[in-house]
């Protein structure tokens, strides 16, 4: 299973790259908007996990430009803040999750059990 991992801190990145490789998965990482439409149109991930602020551009807008190229990508949003209406706005554009930070990799393991279920058995 292939993810893209996309936030602006590196540190953050790092560490969810890391989670998700001893996971079993393949992960490649973006720390900007312009970077994750690179990878995300070289390696074409199933899943994508992206922070709502970036510096260039939000993670909506980038989940847009990335269903224009892949209709059918699945997303989950990182945010360092709970809020409703950006939520709202995102399960609209389909997103399956969302996460606030910091992350917390024992509910990253429940997400990824539910929402990737081939997962399931490599994680136990």
């Amino acid at each position: 299973m292939n993810v893209l991992i996309v936030d602006d801190e590196v540190e953050t990145t790092e560490l969810f790259s890391s989670f998700l490789r001893r996971l079993g998965l393949t992960v490649e990482q973006a720390n900007c908007g312009q970077e994750a439409l690179i990878l995300f149109n070289r390696c074409r991930p199933e899943w994508v996990f992206l922070d709502f602020t970036m510096s260039d551009m939000d993670g909506l807008e980038l989940l847009k430009k990335m269903q224009q190229i892949d209709a059918g990508i699945k997303a989950i949003m990182i945010s360092g803040r709970e809020d409703d209406s950006l939520k709202n706005e995102a399960r609209a554009l389909g997103v399956r999750d969302y996460l606030i930070k910091p992350i917390d990799l024992e509910k990253i393991r429940g997400i990824i059990s539910k929402h990737i279920p081939e997962q399931r058995q490599a994680m136990n």
